[in-house]
């Protein structure tokens, strides 16, 4: 059995290039007008044929378009089915220019390929060729020349090493012709300058992203403390405000209730609360908001009236709670005041004491009026 082997793919040919070349309306072709021939090419829809010369129809095909592309200003294509004895003949030279034919849109400009000819001599006479059948239906085209053929399939294109000898051969004489150099060793020189060249950039590069780094963590630092600092002042706002309206003892800041205060404020992020609007979305509200609202709404636990303000008199001071004052806290700081008398010390120290050893009592309403 013999295996069959896959076709070579054909080289890109360029078969135009914008210039000075027109379309029917006039105007100069412009990159964009190739680009539109480029994806409107559809072999499905119309296979562009390879032609000599322009033939209207019935003529032979001696290759068809496979595919189309631009590279700058140029449009280029991928040959298929292309006969062997015709490619003989474009390789000798026997066709030295071609010419694209497009079809035009109603306003002028160009649409598609409609076929690629290749100019300068008579077809060769080659059998069994399919026959072009172009059914233009009334479609009008423009026929643009593109000059001497370059690049063709076959052609022996200079190695990189050719043209590094050539250049020397320019710059300094003859005295490259006596140089020896490999493929490889133009590779790998051309390849060892671009790393030297590059070095100095890339120690920038790596300085900068270096530089970046260290920014980007100070200022997450100092994100980080402009954050807390932000927290602890809004948990001591909140507090400020509970003891403002009399919802707030010393007995809760002895209990750690500060610390709850500011855990609640680090809390980032919301949560719905509260009865849905009208429409339908429930209000948000932070952790810290929404358990101060709770702590507003509970029972004042600060009695009304005259406050002592925390400093131990010389003579017995008389202390007016007012008529509707919670016994418990009366209690609490009859207690607070003679232990502040009889150790000496600030009048919060000997609440915050009593308060722990008495935890009660800094609930409303547990005892009775003067109870001890």
């Amino acid at each position: 059995a013999t295996e069959t082997q896959p076709a070579a793919a054909s080289p890109w040919i360029e078969i135009f290039r914008i210039g000075e070349a027109r379309d029917k309306a006039g105007n100069l072709i412009t990159r964009g007008d190739l680009d539109r021939v480029v994806q409107s090419y559809d072999p499905q829809f119309h296979e562009a044929p390879v032609v000599v010369g322009h033939p209207a129809s019935d003529l032979p095909a001696f290759g068809w378009v496979d595919r189309l592309a631009t590279n700058g200003d140029c449009l280029l294509m991928q040959e298929k089915q292309v006969d062997p004895e015709f490619n003989k003949l474009r390789q000798a030279g026997r066709y030295k220019k071609r010419s694209a034919s497009f079809y035009v849109n109603p306003d002028g400009t160009v649409k598609g390929l409609r076929h690629v000819g290749f100019l300068g001599a008579q077809p060769p006479q080659v059998k069994g060729l399919r026959d072009v059948q172009f059914e233009d239906k009334g479609r009008e085209f423009i026929e643009l020349d593109f000059g001497e053929e370059s690049g063709m399939a076959g052609e022996n294109e200079n190695t990189l090493i050719e043209r590094l000898e050539a250049w020397f051969d320019a710059k300094f004489g003859n005295k490259a012709a006596t140089a020896s150099f490999s493929e490889a060793d133009a590779r790998r020189i051309a390849t060892e300058a671009a790393t030297a060249a590059a070095a100095p950039l890339q120690t920038k590069v790596t300085e900068l992203e270096t530089k970046l780094a260290k920014q980007t963590a100070d200022f997450a630092e100092r994100e980080g403390k402009l954050s807390g600092a932000e927290q602890k002042t809004q948990a001591q706002e909140a507090i400020a405000r509970l003891k403002g309206k009399g919802k707030w003892i010393p007995a809760f800041s002895a209990m750690g209730c500060e610390l709850l205060f500011a855990e609640l404020a680090s809390q980032s992020g919301t949560i719905e609360f509260g009865e849905a609007a009208a429409d339908g979305k429930k209000p948000q509200i932070t952790r810290l908001a929404l358990f101060e609202n709770f702590m507003e709404k509970l029972p004042a636990v600060v009695p009304a009236g005259t406050k002592f303000d925390g400093k131990v008199a010389d003579r017995a001071t008389t202390v007016d709670f007012g008529e509707k004052a919670d016994p418990n806290s009366v209690q609490l700081h009859t207690l607070a005041t003679k232990r502040a008398a009889d150790k000496s010390i600030s009048y919060g120290e000997a609440l915050s004491q009593v308060a722990s050893e008495n935890p009660t009592l800094t609930k409303p309403g547990n005892a009775s009026a003067g109870a001890v």
